[in-house]
Formats: structure tokens, sequence, C-alpha cells
């Protein structure tokens, strides 16, 4: 039974809901009605804390909300959603009206908050916190640690979205005069949400941290000074019940927060070990400053030495965590402490591939995280807030044609790390001297998994590692675990959709901290290996609710289908190769602006093939059902007019329906492709094979009567540099040094080879 089930069925399910109040499954429709914007709005600021939100008066913010949501069309209030309508209640008052929505019989978690709220309400003749704080302390005296531990999680998490998105909104509303009931409506949804989960959260923590305070010996703050004179913060928490030494499971981190590496290390004290967390030199006491990437790996080696010697330790030391804290863990492999037993870096990042630079291009995604990450001691999170800044700050780039190196002017505030990076735009030694390089994954011979997802922005660099790793040692003992997860899910539990696509039930199951830990106890104590971990690679394949494992990433890839670019005209993807040479010819202009080149869409499913710059090339039907589960392979013989290219593509499948589902998105610089760490420029006209490099896996179910389609195009967009193509470094270049269009003839005998195979019946994992 689920470890919540004492709330189930006091916690609204939107289904439900709709039911018991006999309303729509669609949202609300946009009107042209447009209500003011309150004054007070001004005032709500960003603190420099970490996820905390300063609104000077709330009552007042509430009442001028009221007055606006009273004018609301009695249609439009009709036509809410079920948690609309619960959210709204906080700032209408209707408590009694929605008791009901806390009648169904299922819990959604992500609103648990709400419901302690509207029951404390109900409490008469008692203050409000009075009331919350009894009603959770008789919640909580049924728990044992792990459903105190998941209510924590659950609290802690709906507390920590409701303050990102209503930041993200108070942004993107402060400058208007005028807001569209969408706008209205979602504005107070999320003042509402922020204020019953900040109620909730401010009256549970000290009762939940007293439970914690009584089964761990929690030391959230240590500082450790190696000997080299660098200082680390670090948080250890450690069993009360046991004398005897245990393993010590480590992350190692420059996201400083205090609050959620107590709740980390509970979870893996709560497991048998001794749980670490510590931080990057300059975060939280450490003086030393804060320098990103560069020193991690032997920083980390020193502290497994530190945690090795402790009397609490039996000397094993096992690493987790995910993206920035992936690549820690590769980063200190490369020192091969002998204390380190395993490692389990989930969308672990690489400072050469993924962000800010993928394939040798470098992208404007992930620009603000320098300022996140060294502004403070902890993390600056109002960065990331004020995503319309961010997306001016692209677009003024593009538009104006100005060198890549210069966003740092057009933002206003030098960066220092951004611009170091730029100065290295292959993998040289700069980058070797962080991450494990060549010869250095042949002397890796502890245990990996690894785990990342199909829409994953760190994805590649994921497999990047996995492929290397077996490439320089063919023996390693390395696992990928891989589903329709996103840089977030991947890390964490999923959600129900990614984008617009539904996921499968089974996709469901990969809880990514609870897996990883199974595993670990696989590996240090020969206890059964997770479901989900049954071989060298598992993954979830879409739209057939299965999973699958198999031996080897290499093994994927070899089968498939070869695919050649059909005769022009025709614009077929066909399986022969050509028995006259031909080619496609693409004109260019790269000063133009206003158009953008191989866009990577947001939404995964489309109503039909989108509208593209490229060329589209589409093969036959499939006669019966296929899979495709792996990565595009192969090369591009092309040649251009210039010395240099930034080319790319997008592959979907075309369901019969016409529906297109996205499988891969893809970018390299053409110099690079052979070598990252050397750039080879191209011969202007001269033809040449330009191999694909670090693509994208995915796993998908391709129903009878699907087709692939793939759409071949230059890379020109906001979302990364333009290269002009002079052979210059990209960085320098303006929108001068564009002169002729760019002519790009992609030929016939370019070969794509893609994962695609019979579909076979196997047993789904349930």
């Amino acid at each position: 039974m689920h470890i919540l089930s004492k709330l189930a069925a006091k916690v609204i399910v939107l289904t439900t809901v709709l039911a018991v109040l006999g309303i729509a499954t669609v949202s609300y429709a946009a009107e042209r009605t447009l209500y003011p914007t309150p004054e007070i709005l001004k005032s709500v600021k960003p603190s420099g804390e970490p996820n905390e939100i300063l609104l000077s008066d709330p009552d007042k913010v509430i009442a001028t909300l009221l007055k606006l949501v009273n004018l609301l069309p009695e249609k439009t209030m009709a036509s809410l959603s079920a948690e609309e309508q619960l959210k709204l209640s906080f700032v209408t008052g209707d408590t009694l009206g929605l008791a009901k929505l806390f009648r169904a019989q299922k819990a959604q978690t992500n609103l648990v908050h709400f419901q302690l709220y509207h029951e404390a309400k109900a409490q008469s003749g008692q203050a409000l916190n009075e009331a919350l704080m009894a009603i959770i302390s008789a919640t909580l005296a049924s728990f044992d640690n792990k459903a105190l531990y998941q209510f924590d999680q659950v609290l802690s998490a709906s507390n920590s979205r409701a303050q990102k998105q209503l930041l993200h909104m108070l942004m993107k509303v402060k400058e208007k005069t005028l807001l569209s009931e969408q706008e209205l409506i979602k504005l107070a949804a999320d003042i509402a949400d922020y204020q019953v989960s900040q109620l909730v959260f401010s009256a549970a923590q000290p009762l939940i941290n007293a439970r914690w305070q009584k089964e761990y010996i929690i030391e959230p703050a240590l500082l450790v000074t190696t000997a080299e004179g660098i200082e680390h913060t670090v948080t250890v928490v450690r069993p009360k019940n046991t004398s005897k030494a245990l393993p010590a499971a480590f992350q190692y981190t420059i996201y400083a927060n205090e609050k959620r590496h107590i709740r980390t290390a509970i979870y893996a004290a709560m497991h048998g070990y001794v749980g670490i967390v510590a931080n990057s030199r300059g975060k939280r006491l450490s003086t030393s400053k804060i320098e990103p990437w560069e020193h991690e790996g032997r920083d980390a080696h020193r502290l497994i030495d530190w945690i090795s010697k402790q009397a609490w330790s039996d000397g094993r030391v096992v690493m987790y965590g995910g993206s920035y804290n992936g690549f820690t863990q590769w980063a200190a492999a490369k020192y091969h402490h002998k204390a380190l037993k395993a490692i389990a870096p989930y969308a672990a990042a690489h400072p050469a591939l993924g962000l800010p630079m993928e394939n040798n291009v470098f992208l404007t995604a992930n620009y603000q995280w320098a300022f996140h990450v060294t502004n403070n001691k902890t993390m600056d999170n109002r960065e990331y807030a004020d995503g319309a800044h961010w997306h001016r700050v692209n677009q003024t780039l593009f538009k104006s044609g100005r060198p890549f190196k210069d966003i740092d002017k057009i933002e206003g505030r030098s960066n220092p790390l951004f611009q170091t990076l730029l100065r290295h735009p292959a993998f040289d030694e700069y980058y070797k001297a962080m991450v494990p390089f060549g010869q250095d994954f042949a002397n890796i011979t502890i245990p990996v998994l690894s785990v990342t997802g199909y829409f994953d922005g760190g994805q590649i660099s994921a497999i990047h590692y996995l492929t290397e790793h077996y490439k320089y040692n063919p023996d390693a003992d390395h696992s990928l675990l891989i589903g329709p997860y996103d840089h977030w899910t991947a890390q964490t539990v999923p959600d129900t959709h990614v984008t617009n696509y539904k996921l499968d039930p089974v996709a469901g199951l990969k809880n990514t901290e609870k897996v990883v830990f199974e595993w670990f106890d696989h590996v240090l104590n020969n206890r059964p290996a997770p479901e989900l971990v049954q071989d060298r690679v598992n993954y979830q394949l879409m739209g057939d609710n299965s999973w699958h494992h198999v031996k080897s990433y290499a093994s994927l890839n070899q089968q498939g289908i070869a695919f050649y670019l059909g005769r022009p005209g025709l614009q077929e993807l066909v399986t022969q190769p050509p028995e006259v040479l031909e080619k496609h010819t693409q004109l260019v202009d790269l000063a133009d602006r206003k158009v953008q080149h191989n866009i990577d869409f947001m939404n995964i499913i489309q109503p039909a093939l989108p509208s593209e710059t490229g060329l589209v090339f589409i093969s036959e039907a499939f006669e019966q059902d296929m899979k495709y589960a792996g990565a595009p392979t192969g090369y591009f013989s092309i040649s251009i007019n210039k010395r240099d290219v930034d080319i790319g593509f997008n592959l979907y499948q075309i369901q019969s329906d016409g529906r297109a589902f996205h499988l891969s998105h893809y970018r390299s610089r053409a110099s690079f492709a052979r070598d990252s760490s050397k750039r080879q420029l191209l011969v202007p006209y001269q033809k040449t094979k330009i191999p694909l490099v670090n693509t994208r896996m995915s796993a998908r179910k391709l129903t009878k009567g699907s087709r692939i389609a793939l759409v071949l195009d230059v890379n020109k967009n906001e979302q990364a540099q333009v290269n002009m193509g002079t052979g210059m470094n990209v960085s320098d270049e303006t929108i001068a040094d564009a002169k002729e269009k760019l002519q790009l003839n992609w030929y016939t005998d370019s070969k794509i080879h893609l994962p695609i195979t019979v579909m076979e019946k196997v047993i789904t994992t349930e």
C-alpha cells in the first residue's frame, strides 16, 4: 500500500474530481477581457536566499487578487480544471464548498499541502498554525522512517515547485499593465499554491526535523580542510542505532543547499550508509575561491580519502548524483582512489559535451549557469527566474550579428567562466585535465550505473562516458538505464508526461534514488540487482509499455537499416546505395536573421511534420511493426563553398495518422567531427565525408504504416553560435563575415544507419 495512503481519501485526483463536479476536461478558453496588473506585485521580489520569495503584505496581495478573480465570468470559472478551482479556493475563501474535492479515492501527492491546510481551516476555535501542527503531528505519528521521508520529500518538492513557478510568473507579468484571463488565473493559482505550501511546509519542518534528530546524528556543516589548504563544507548523517562502521554514500556538488543536503544524506542513512554531501570549494563555509569544473576531480579524491579514514567509515565509498554531480563522479574516478567502490552518475554533465558546448558548437541555453553557482555561497536562483530576460539576450545576440563572445556585453555583466570556455573550442588539455580521457577509462575498473533519458539534454555526455569506457576497457562493468525522461526526471521520478507525450505505465516504475541504492547493495553486499537493471543496457520502449535488456550499447547500433538520400526531386530516404552519384543543393543566407534553421522543437508530438527550413527525406511505410532502439550512426557526404559549416538534423516517426513523433535532434561542427580535439577545416567545393558523432539514443515502437522523416539542415538559430565558415574562431566571427550565401551539397551516397529492427514480443515488466 502507498505509504501516504492515510491521506489518500482526502487528496484530489483530477479525473475523479471532474466526474464529481461534472465539469469538462478542457481548460478555460482565452478571452479578450483584460485585467489591470496589481501594483502591489512590484513589491514582490526574489530574495538572495535560495528558493525564498518575500511577500511584503500577503493579505493585501490576496485581497487585491480576490477583487480581480471575482470579475471573471461564470463561464470561465466553470471551465477551470479541478486543480485550478482548488487553488483559487484559497483566494476566494470557499473552503466548505470544495470539501468534496478531498473525497477522491486516490492521492495526488503534489496537493497534499492543500489538504492539510483545508483540514486546519475547518478546525474551529484554534489558530491556523496550531491546527496545522496538530494535524501534521497526528499524521506523522503513524509513519515509519520511510513514510516520513516520502512525506518530507513531497512537502519539500511542492514548496520548491510552488516557489519557482510563482517567481517565474511574477517575472513574466510584473512589467505588464494588463493581464489576460489566463494570466490572471495562473497568477492567482500560483500565489495560492505558494502561500499554502509555505504555511504547511513551515509548520511541518520542526516536527519532521525533531523526528530525524531522534533517529540520526546530523552534522549539517562540517568544515573540512585538505592538506593543500582547500576548504569544503560537508554534511554528514549517520544512524544512531549502531556503533558499527558503515560504507559511505557520497555526493559532491556545487549546488549548495543545506536543507536539501540533509534530506539527501538521511535517505542514505536510512539504507545502511553514512550519508555525505560535500560542496565544491568556495561554497557555504569555505573561504576558498569558487572555481567550477576545474578542480573537482582532485578535490573529490581528497574528500574520499578523508571519508575513508573516519571512525564511522568501513573504508568503502560509493558516489552518486545527477547532472554536475554526475560529472564530479567521473572527475573523481579519474584519480582511482582505492576506497571508491562504485559510482552511479545520472544525466552526467561534461564540460565539453552537452552544455555549454555540443559537438564543438557553443550554445546559449545555460549561459546564466555561471552566475547561478558563483554569485554567492549557495545558489542564486534569481538567475533562472527571468526567462524573458534570457530570451531577449539570446535573440539580441542572434539578430545583431555581433561576435558570439559579445554575449556578456549584450547582457550587461562580465562572465569570466563562459569566456574561458569560449577560448577552448576544441576538446583540448583544458578539458582533458577535468575528466577521464583516452587511457584514463582503461583504468576505471569499478562498477558504474549510468542513468539518462531520451529527452535529457545531458544524454550525449552520459552516453559518451559509457562508450568511451567500453572503448578503452572492453571488460568494464558499466550498465545503462534509459527511458523517456528529461534532465530532471532522469534524476528523480517520472511525471506522467514529457511535454505532450504521455509515458507508458512501465516507464513510471523508475525511481532513480531507489534503483541506485538497490544497485549499491547489489555491488557491495551481493544482494539482487534492481528489477530494471538486468543487463548492460536497459531501456524502455515507448509505445510498447515494455522494458528491454541487452548486452551492449554497440550491439543496438550495429543492427538496423542503412538509409541513403534518394534522387533529387523525389526527396526519398532509400535503402539502396545510389548507382549514380547525385546531390541535393541547399542555399542558406547566414547573414539573414529572420529565418532560423534546425530548430529543436519543444513538443515531442506534432500534428504533422513541422514546417522546416531543411531538406526533407521520407522513407517508405513499414509493412509491419518495427522497433527503433539506439542512435543514428554513419556519415554525410557533403561539399560547401566555405571552410566550415555546422550541420544538423531532426528525425521523426511519421505515424499512419500523419502525426510526427520527434526521435532525435542533432548538431555538429563539420571541422571537428573527425576529431573533437583538432579542427580540420574543409576544402571549399571538395566532397568529403562527415561522420555522425555523439548522436542521441531513443527507443520507440514504430507501428505498421509508419515512416521515417529525416530533415537535414544547417544549424543557424539563436540557441547556438552561427558558423560563418571563414575558418576563424567562430566566437570571433560577425555577420559581416557571412558574405556569399552558403552552398551546401548533400550527396546521395550519404549513409545514415538507423537502429530499426523487426518488432519482437517481450514480457512486460509490471
